[in-house]
């Protein structure tokens, strides 16, 4: 599978929180390291990843703007549109009600034998803490 078709495979999981999709297209020693989380490691590491995900996240679409390659490393731009659901914790603060936000950042993928084998996720988090204080209960 080429660089292109994985990173196309891990947005469209991602947006589903497809546990079984991310699970072919990773190592089994990933590594997941997002903005203001631990790590996520190994195969339970995705586990959590997703969980983690869907237990905010009710809806998301992502945008890939642009996808710079060199060897064994990309790094791709996105957009994405995700939906907080009413109970969510985030930052220690339940969402009262869902609020839908537009997001920019920034993924870098290392692969190993045509597997993403280390993910590092990078984003602006002050937009959805302002928003989630808004939408604070």
């Amino acid at each position: 599978m080429n660089k292109k078709h994985l990173i196309e495979s891990y947005f469209k999981a991602r947006a589903t929180s497809d546990l079984q999709a991310l699970q072919t297209i990773f190592t089994d020693d990933i590594a997941i390291y997002n903005v203001h989380f631990p790590v996520f490691q190994g195969r339970e590491g995705v586990k959590s990843y997703c969980t983690d995900f869907q237990q905010r996240i009710s809806s998301c679409t992502f945008d890939i703007l642009e996808i710079l390659e060199k060897e064994a490393v990309a790094m791709v731009e996105w957009t994405a549109k995700l939906t907080y659901r009413t109970g969510a914790i985030v930052a220690g603060l339940a969402v009262a009600r869902p609020f839908t936000l537009e997001l920019r950042g920034i993924n870098r993928f290392d692969f190993t034998n045509d597997k993403i084998s280390c993910l590092r996720v990078y984003h602006e988090t002050s937009s959805v803490l302002n928003l989630v204080k808004e939408h604070a209960k």
